[in-house]
């Protein structure tokens, strides 16, 4: 198994988001859920970095066989390696990876959603998926934490969504639904070409709301009694909360321009995750 230097180097390199709000877990929980959050960057990234669409489905489908490998310990790769003794142990059952795979497969063959509710629940089949298995890696198998858990996790993946959309656009790619598009009578081509306008702003500026909504409604589901187990889902929440309040602040001036944390500023929040999470 990789060293505790190897996972968070590695894993999570210093100043992301996951390093820090697993700082304090034990080393062996922390390793596997750095490692599992390398191998959900490592898969959703393929459809944005591979131009055929082919290849990237072959890629998929590899991981796909891998992750079947895993039942019978004997994957090839070394994050499921690394995941494949904290997944046993904890019972997890391998069908939330292969659905949050499938969400991925998902997103080559569709990448525009007609309406809030389709992205929502496209967002809780593959980061809600990941988010179920971090809570059963932590130690969490109550069904009520599971499903705060998988909550927290579309909710994290919507702020991001709002987070990103310029450096979505630049690729290509508009992820906001064509309902908002319509509703705020923003053009995709206008998207697509980065021209600012008072409609592009008040459109990021309601799906940076409907985010914060979504992300205050899972952190109304966390269940009393989580102890150690909420302190990374905790800290994550406390980070979206911050990152929403900077991009309120820049006036959702997000076309040319990625908004982010400091790394001192995560961990702050991240020490005062470990307080509110007991």
């Amino acid at each position: 198994m990789p060293s505790e230097n190897l996972s968070t180097t590695g894993f999570a390199p210093r100043g992301t988001s996951w390093y820090y709000a697993t700082l304090q877990l034990p080393p062996a929980q922390r390793q596997a859920l750095l490692a599992l959050q390398a191998w959900w960057r490592a898969v959703r990234s393929i459809p944005h970095s591979v131009t055929d669409a082919g290849v990237a489905a072959a890629k998929l489908a590899w991981w796909d066989v891998q992750i079947g490998q895993s039942r019978d310990g004997r994957p090839d790769h070394p994050l499921l390696l690394t995941l494949q003794p904290a997944l046993n142990a904890a019972d997890v059952p391998l069908e939330l990876l292969l659905q949050a795979l499938a969400q991925v497969d998902e997103g080559l063959r569709q990448n525009r959603w007609l309406d809030w509710q389709g992205l929502q629940r496209h967002l809780g089949d593959g980061p809600g998926h990941v988010a179920r298995v971090a809570c059963l890696l932590a130690g969490q198998k109550n069904i009520a934490a599971l499903d705060y858990a998988q909550a927290l996790g579309a909710a994290l993946a919507q702020v991001s969504l709002v987070r990103d959309v310029g450096r979505d656009l630049r690729r290509g790619l508009i992820f906001l639904p064509v309902e908002a598009l319509a509703e705020h009578e923003v053009k995709a081509r206008q998207l697509l070409d980065g021209t600012d306008s008072p409609q592009v702003r008040a459109l990021l500026r309601d799906a940076a709301t409907r985010a914060l909504a979504t992300l205050v409604a899972a952190d109304a589901r966390r269940p009393i009694g989580m102890g150690l187990a909420a302190r990374p889902a905790v800290a994550l929440s406390k980070m979206a909360h911050a990152l929403l309040r900077e991009m309120e602040r820049e006036n959702y001036d997000l076309l040319g321009q990625r908004i982010d944390l400091p790394p001192t500023r995560k961990l702050w929040l991240a020490w005062r995750a470990q307080r509110a999470a007991r």
